[in-house]
């Protein structure tokens, strides 16, 4: 079995199952038998064109998801010019989530929009490890707007494209510096409202340790602008890492 077709059929059960699909329903829904969609799931034999179209329309999702498996690294001719911050081709990005007590790990991969017009972005977020991305808890897409001093990014779930997130980044002075800046979307259980969360976005893994749980939870400084001002303000020098 290949690599790549264990990846997308990684993608196919993870797909499936998100959309609450038994692997009978599936082939039922494609005319492929219960066995080789188990088959397709498991890498055990490559799934051509026509079948994974098929399967996208029924799981209502779009294709290239199920085959963005291959890097495509940023260069001189990509959307974005060689000297802005985000000129390769992932970035690493943290939050600590109180409700769990954890820092939480995501990994951001960009590319070449098709059309030429500017630069697309899929978040995988929640991982165990950067090294295996399609098993994290969700996955994300949408669209980088890069500037001189600031980046915007706009994603919506894959999932429920209902659910959409925005990440507002100053870049930093020195380009190999870490961002920081704020995510804001709909929080999840136990409120299902609209929430914001300090993050930590780099262009290599960072060291888990205080230094990097410090400049993501929430500063005495944070808190004294969101009384005063009553807003998120997230104004934090990013020395501790030069």
């Amino acid at each position: 079995m290949s690599t790549l077709s264990c990846q997308v059929g990684q993608r196919i059960k993870k797909y499936r199952k998100s959309r609450g699909f038994t692997i009978a329903q599936l082939s039922d829904m494609i005319g492929k038998s219960k066995a080789t969609i188990s088959k397709y799931e498991n890498g055990i034999i490559a799934i051509d064109v026509e079948t994974l179209h098929d399967i996208a329309r029924a799981l209502g999702v779009a294709l290239k998801y199920f085959l963005d498996i291959e890097e495509t690294p940023l260069n001189s001719d990509a959307s974005l010019p060689v000297d802005a911050y985000f000129n390769t081709d992932r970035a690493y990005m943290y939050y600590f989530d109180g409700r769990v007590n954890r820092v939480v790990k995501s990994l951001l991969r960009f590319s070449p929009a098709a059309d030429g017009g500017g630069v697309e972005v899929t978040l995988y977020n929640d991982l165990d490890s950067f090294g295996a991305p399609d098993l994290c808890k969700s996955l994300y897409s949408g669209l980088l707007d890069a500037f001189d001093t600031i980046t915007h990014i706009h994603l919506a779930n894959q999932m429920n494209r209902a659910e959409k997130i925005y990440i507002c980044l100053m870049n930093p002075l020195q380009n190999r510096a870490p961002a920081i800046g704020m995510m804001s979307g709909i929080g999840s259980a136990p409120f299902f409202a609209p929430a914001s969360v300090k993050i930590l976005i780099a262009k290599a893994p960072m060291t888990d340790d205080n230094t990097l749980l410090q400049s993501i939870k929430l500063s005495k400084e944070d808190l004294q602008l969101l009384r005063h001002c009553n807003m998120m303000v997230i104004n934090r020098s990013m020395h501790q890492f030069y």
